[in-house]
């Protein structure tokens, strides 16, 4: 006899009707039966009486039902038990779609750290906090603005990513090995939206304000993948990191900026005075890697 039919059993019990039973279970009606049939077959006695108000337990059914209870409890503690070690190791990291996760887990395998006991939950950098804050995630990765401070959130920047000029692969510039920024003066830019990415357009303005021009945004992308695409398909030009996200993108070039000193800074947060060894580690040894290339 399984856990499963005790289970069976002790759904019909509580429903005390076989197709409800079935469908909680998500089991046909005849299993449902047969498995009560096997039961009544091992133990020698009907478990249950079929009246007209359904499925009733007999006197040596409820006695059953009694020690099928206390079976599955214990099992169930038994697994929460030995569960408990493995998933209290557990570092959940919360990361926008838009940083360099990919490069992130690179230098965690450099490091030779152990990532089986790592879960990584795609959230917008606003949504990341708001976990963060409340314990639901561990490890915070975002751009940098330092937005976090304000929810009891300490900032590490681990990397600083150059920015570069992205054209369409046909664009008049593409061939060049370095462009100047004001050589896109006259072209459509793609930004990304404020409400998922907060303050990036006002740092690409402030970016070619310097060059003495303000940028022409004439489309903001919910994302990095759509800002690309729309690139490729020659409508605007951006400024971004490179790579900043594995993309199959094709018919776009990246473009060294001439005297570009602008990065953008990739940063993971935690909560202030975190004590938790594994996840002070992890962080200490990601920084390491990204120093050490």
């Amino acid at each position: 006899m399984e856990i499963k039919h005790l289970k069976t059993l002790m759904m019909v019990a509580s429903t005390r009707s076989i197709s409800k039973a079935s469908n909680q279970l998500h089991l046909s009606q005849p299993s449902v039966t047969r498995i009560i049939q096997e039961i009544e077959s091992i133990v020698g006695v009907p478990l249950f009486s079929r009246t007209k108000n359904g499925m009733v337990l007999t006197g040596a059914g409820k006695n059953f039902y009694t020690q099928a209870t206390r079976i599955v409890s214990t099992l169930h503690d038994v697994v929460a038990e030995l569960k408990a070690p493995y998933e209290s190791n557990i570092i959940n990291i919360g990361f926008c779609p838009s940083v360099l996760i990919f490069d992130f887990i690179e230098q965690l395998r450099y490091s030779n750290y152990r990532m089986d006991y790592i879960r990584f939950h795609e959230l917008s950098e606003k949504r990341q906090f708001l976990a963060l804050a409340n314990k639901y995630i561990d490890i915070s990765i975002a751009r940098s603005l330092n937005t976090g401070s304000k929810m009891g959130l300490e900032q590490i920047i681990l990397n600083k990513a150059e920015l570069f000029a992205v054209i369409p692969a046909s664009h008049r510039l593409s061939g060049k090995k370095m462009i100047s920024l004001d050589e896109l003066k006259n072209d459509p830019f793609v930004a990304l939206s404020e409400k998922s990415f907060p303050a990036y357009s006002n740092n690409i303005v402030k970016l070619c304000k310097k060059s003495g021009f303000t940028p022409n945004i004439t489309f903001q992308a919910n994302g990095y993948i759509a800002a690309l695409a729309t690139i490729s398909a020659g409508a605007c030009v951006g400024i971004f990191p490179r790579n900043i996200v594995n993309s199959i993108v094709p018919g776009y070039v990246y473009v060294p900026i001439h005297s570009n000193k602008d990065f953008f800074d990739i940063s993971c947060y935690i909560r202030k005075n975190e004590t938790r060894v594994e996840i002070l580690d992890l962080v200490a040894k990601v920084q390491e890697q990204f120093r050490s290339r």
